[in-house]
């Protein structure tokens, strides 16, 4: 038998992340998502993993031995391909109400991914929304708008932004999957729609907000790259920001659009991130796609967060970093 072959029967896929709990020895294949250094207590340093499968992502701390130097870590870290399959070696430790998979001895097997060769792809990818059923529901929400330039210009938009469909919404804290910016668009809309119906005497143009909800995070589709099974944030996530690139993409395409409603639909884009971002919303359009976009981002990380707790559990959320319990 050759090397591949070998490779393929010994790591064969009988754990996921799904399953594990704490107490468990685990020795099983998973894509690398991320690679974080971090600092020991004692000056030393440690690796945080984001693993995943098809199931679910999970969290893994690599330690590795007494041996190994602070440079030797450092260099195994920088060298860790992201959305590569590696052979994860450790016990399982539920810390802080996370169950993370603890790697010692088995740091070895990290200087090496695996050969794709040897392992069945789809058992690899972490992909939780419909992708096809999210598709049809955008076009209904856009279907929504009256007015032809609007709808010209977010459709134009929209179909013309590579990586729209694909990419994830953010790094780690929400949406952080395969399909997840065209999921929390869809939610932000139907949640903005929701809220402006709600409030009583409350006079928006449902045009522009719509417009404003289901374009405002078009910018991330440029911050991310396929890799492997995954995805990685390009320098422009940091450099540059998905708002001005948002912008950039509806100015490409704002032909046909009635100058004043273009600007407010340019505002919301700017200004979704509320008190925290550049541009403060001014108009109560602009403030309902910041509430909605906020409250899809925030239930999606809590949701995740309670996520395989059983009932009277709690813990530390990893998305949203606050406590988050199940009754």
């Amino acid at each position: 038998m050759d090397s591949a072959g070998a490779e393929s029967t010994v790591f064969e896929k009988t754990v996921f992340v799904e399953e594990i709990s704490g107490g468990m020895q685990v020795d099983a294949p998973f894509v690398v998502d991320a690679a974080d250094l971090k600092e020991k207590r004692d000056g030393g340093k440690y690796i945080q993993l984001s693993i995943s499968d098809r199931t679910s992502r999970g969290a893994c701390k690599v330690w590795g031995t007494s041996e190994l130097s602070v440079e030797q870590v450092e260099v195994l870290c920088r060298e860790i391909r992201i959305g590569e399959v590696y052979r994860i070696q450790g016990y399982a430790k539920v810390y802080n109400g996370t169950c993370e998979i603890n790697v010692n001895d088995g740091i070895a097997s990290l200087s090496t991914p695996l050969p794709r060769d040897g392992f069945d792809p789809s058992l690899f990818t972490y992909a939780p929304v419909d992708g096809d059923g999210v598709r049809q529901r955008l076009g209904g929400m856009a279907a929504k708008i009256e007015d032809p330039g609007i709808l010209s210009l977010v459709s134009a938009v929209m179909n013309n932004t590579p990586g729209f469909l694909d990419a994830p919404a953010a790094k780690r804290h929400h949406h952080a999957y395969i399909g997840g910016l065209a999921e929390h668009t869809l939610e932000t809309a139907e949640i903005a729609l929701s809220l402006a119906g709600t409030v009583s005497r409350a006079e928006m143009d449902t045009d522009v907000l719509l417009a404003g909800a289901l374009l405002h995070d078009v910018g991330k589709a440029a911050c991310f790259r396929r890799q492997g099974f995954s995805f990685v944030a390009l320098p422009e996530y940091t450099l540059v920001g998905h708002t001005a690139l948002g912008a950039a993409a509806l100015l490409r395409h704002s032909a046909g659009v009635d100058p004043s409603r273009f600007a407010h639909i340019l505002h919301i884009v700017m200004s979704h991130h509320g008190p925290h971002g550049e541009v403060q919303p001014r108009t109560p359009e602009a403030w309902t796609v910041h509430f909605a976009d906020n409250a899809g981002a925030f239930l999606r990380g809590t949701c995740d967060d309670v996520e395989g707790l059983a009932p009277g559990e709690g813990r530390q959320g990893a998305r949203t970093g606050k406590a988050v319990y199940r009754f």
